[in-house]
């Protein structure tokens, strides 16, 4: 801007300014008038007595219920079959983050969502930074006069000629050649490298071989480099993927040899390149070549397959291996270094060719606007894209939401109904890089989203197996969940009595059984009795919720299909057997995961009527007493695991039992008001609504947490040192951390934690309570 134009404009306002000062007064009077024509409105309406309203007008819906047919339409008009053929058609090319495939499915959801009557529907886009290989890496074995006499497979058996399909890699791993004697580490966990060296084995300039499982991809690497290793080899172990006395895919659904998961060893979310902020183009970004971030180690990582593995560990040398370290390979473990016998002078080289490059990755968001709250959002998301065909992961959840999508828009086109609230859909990209289109779409909205997102339902994988349904969530959405899957029928489609002639009389009576039922079936309690509700799990940290729920404190939920590991004769293992394989496939969804569709049905079914709760409802339908019961379970698991270390150290837990008390109160307080509270009172009804829609929002520290960045939910998290304890993550870290060595210090880290997690609490009180804004 020229100083001419701004001193012209300036000499324009001067002149001006008693024009400016009756436009003033004018828009004044008028604020006034509109005021007292609204008022007027509502004196009228609240004193028109009995007189009827049509149900389609803005008055009856501002003061009433949405219509209790919609709930049992929805749930009906949900279809097995086209989820199956939305599978179908979606898994016909490969879904990696950031090529022209992801760019193209992209585009198919938005027309898809335009066609089946979303309100609008846009691109969003992002610059991130991601991670490919240049050409395929390996894994060889090579002789002392440097001959390779064994070189590794790079993809898995039957997709040789697949140009779609991508190479054995894990994304982020440095480039790199490492070569040295070979050493078993198990899961690679500090424990393992640990017992490997209070064994007397040198870590330092070796190559190490770790199975999948116990800590993630990228802490796997990060430990490795911190005893001095060179390189690191992964592998899923037939003992945990596969059927170690059986036949494996594709016979069954286990984990074939050649089978290799593919992953992102980055263990932040967002784009790399911009924490933060989004990465748009004026985003200020770091050097791409010096990416830092947690898991990320410098040293080579690569991903093989156990038949290779077991070529690789059969003739290690060195000390046996514990015996909770054998796994399914057919052989005793030893943990080398090195090989024996005619092996013996052999070294393992590893070469890997990633290089991180900045690719434009795609959101789609799509909305159907609210009636009465059009700025109110109740948030859906799945993301889109997978490793190669990623048929359960993610696309299983793509095929429902396509599904929930095409029933409300139809709805909504129809005329006969429309939500009070907005709903928003997102389908995320790049999300196995590192949840990056989620967070960068929040991070772009996170102002807009912190006032006005009333909670977020993520599907990610809709059925991985199906035998029950798994929930993870804040405690505010159980019973929503609950009631929705008390509606919903069981996947397994049996009755409350077998009884012969009873069951036509049954089903038409409404007793079909319920997949509450089913689920409750499903979870027993730790001793082995059926639990009386179904479980509710606290929340992961492995899918798109993460930035909803974990930093910006919107109630969120993830909902799976997942297998009853408690099932007598069921093999249990970690997650399905093909994960981020390129044998996850419609072909291995059809045969070994859900044959008929019905359990993605089900959790379609569940999905829908929680967005239709939760979007509909004139009171949100949060449960504060489960929330408030939760936090007391926090104060007990606290006084349990840590009160003799407290009290040794003269540390009070007065003040924090003092605000749970005072929140459990005023949630009680406030329960009691929601059933009083008058509904044909908009304000009293908005009014008590925004007081449920903050109350997540008030456990999120605005200064964030020690630890991974990001992770700002101080009653609900995890834990850097106890991977079983979710209370109070960061006071629970202040008393672990054995890097504290002066008692002095630990002790102010402990009073420093307990400080800020007495005045979340007390503060989540105030909101219910409106506590120091009224006499």
């Amino acid at each position: 801007m020229d100083d001419i134009a701004f001193d012209d404009r300036k000499h324009k306002r001067d002149k001006r300014s008693f024009l400016s000062v009756s436009w003033q007064q004018l828009a004044a009077v008028g604020l006034v008038a509109v005021l007292g024509v609204c008022l007027g409105v509502l004196i009228g309406y609240f004193s028109r007595g009995g007189t009827a309203l049509p149900t389609d007008s803005w008055e009856y819906m501002l003061t009433h219920e949405g219509p209790a047919w919609v709930s049992q339409r929805l749930i009906d008009d949900i279809s097995a079959a086209n989820i199956e053929e939305n599978l179908r058609l979606l898994t016909q090319t490969t879904r990696l983050a950031g090529t022209a495939s992801d760019l193209q499915g992209a585009q198919y959801i938005r027309d898809r969502w335009l066609a089946d009557g979303l309100d609008h529907v846009m691109l969003t886009p992002y610059d991130v930074a991601l991670s490919y290989p240049t050409t395929p890496n390996t894994v060889t074995m090579v002789a002392a006069n440097g001959t390779v006499v064994f070189t590794g497979r790079r993809i898995e058996e039957g997709f040789e000629n697949d140009p779609d399909a991508v190479t054995y890699y894990s994304a982020y791993s440095p480039p790199g050649e490492a070569e040295g004697d070979l050493v078993f580490a198990n899961h690679g966990s500090m424990e393992d490298f640990q017992y490997l060296v209070d064994q007397g084995v040198d870590l330092a300039g070796k190559i190490v071989i770790v199975k999948y499982g116990a800590v993630g991809r990228g802490d796997k690497a990060v430990n490795a480099e911190k005893f001095g290793a060179l390189g690191v080899i992964v592998y899923s172990d037939p003992g945990d993927y596969g059927n170690p006395d059986g036949p494996n895919y594709p016979e069954t659904w286990f984990l074939s040899g050649s089978g290799v998961q593919r992953g992102s060893l980055n263990g932040d979310y967002g784009d790399l390149l911009t924490p933060g902020y989004p990465a748009k183009e004026y985003a200020y970004r770091t050097d791409i070549n010096n990416i830092t971030a947690t898991g990320l180690a410098s040293i080579p990582t690569q991903p093989i397959g156990w038949e290779d593995a077991a070529t690789l560990m059969r003739h290690l040398s060195g000390p046996a291996a514990p015996s909770d370290w054998q796994g399914g390979l057919g052989f005793n473990y030893s943990v080398g270094p090195g090989f024996v016998g005619p092996y013996a002078n052999r070294k393992v080289h590893l070469k890997v060719t990633n290089q991180n490059v900045l690719r434009r990755t795609y959101n789609v968001i799509g909305t159907i606007r609210g009636s009465v709250e059009p700025d109110r959002y109740v948030l859906y998301g799945n993301h889109r894209d997978g490793w190669v065909y990623g048929a359960v992961d993610p696309t299983s959840g793509t095929a429902c939401m396509l599904e929930i999508i095409r029933v409300l828009g139809a709805l909504v086109k129809s005329g006969s109904w429309r939500p009070k609230r907005t709903i928003v859909f997102g389908s995320w990209g790049s999300e196995e890089f590192g949840l990056i289109g989620s967070t960068e779409w929040a991070e772009e909205y996170v102002k807009t989203l912190t006032q006005r997102a009333v909670a977020y339902i993520n599907v990610d994988i809709a059925v991985m197996a199906n035998d029950t349904m798994r929930v993870r969530g804040s405690k505010l959405l159980q019973t929503a969940i609950f009631d929705a899957t008390k509606k919903v029928p069981s996947h397994e489609r049996s009755l409350v009595s077998d009884a012969g002639n009873r069951k036509s009389r049954m089903k038409r009576a409404g007793l079909e059984k319920s997949l509450y039922e089913t689920m409750v079936e499903n979870t027993p309690n730790v001793n082995g009795q059926p639990a009386e509700t179904p479980r509710f799990l606290e929340m992961g940290r492995g899918s798109d919720y993460v930035v909803f729920y974990h930093r910006l404190g919107i109630p969120s939920v993830d909902l799976m299909f997942v297998q009853n590991r408690e099932k007598p004769g069921v093999q249990p293992v970690p997650i399905y057997p093909a994960y981020h394989t390129a044998f996850d496939t419609f072909d291995y969804v059809k045969r070994f995961i859900d044959p008929e569709f019905k359990a993605h049905q089900a959790v379609a079914r569940v999905a829908i009527e929680t967005v239709r709760v939760l979007s509909d409802s004139m009171i949100l339908p949060f449960d504060l007493l489960s929330f408030a019961d939760k936090m007391q379970a926090y104060l007990t698991g606290v006084q349990l695991e840590h009160g003799e270390v407290l009290t040794a150290q003269g540390v009070s837990l007065e003040y924090l039992e003092s605000a749970v008390t005072n929140f459990t109160s005023a949630a009680v307080r406030l329960e009691r008001k929601i059933g009083d509270v008058n509904k044909l009172n908009p304000l009293d009804v908005r009014a008590l609504n925004d007081k449920l829609l903050y109350l997540e929002r008030a456990f999120i520290d605005p200064l964030g947490l020690p630890g991974p960045p990001f992770l700002w939910h101080v009653a609900a998290g995890f834990s850097r040192f106890n991977s079983s304890s979710a209370a109070f993550p960061s006071l629970t870290d202040a008393i672990l951390d054995d890097s504290i060595m002066n008692p002095e210090q630990r002790l102010d880290a402990i009073n420093k934690r307990l400080s800020v997690i007495t005045f979340i609490i007390q503060s989540a009180a105030s909101i219910l309570t409106e506590a120091g804004m009224e006499s």
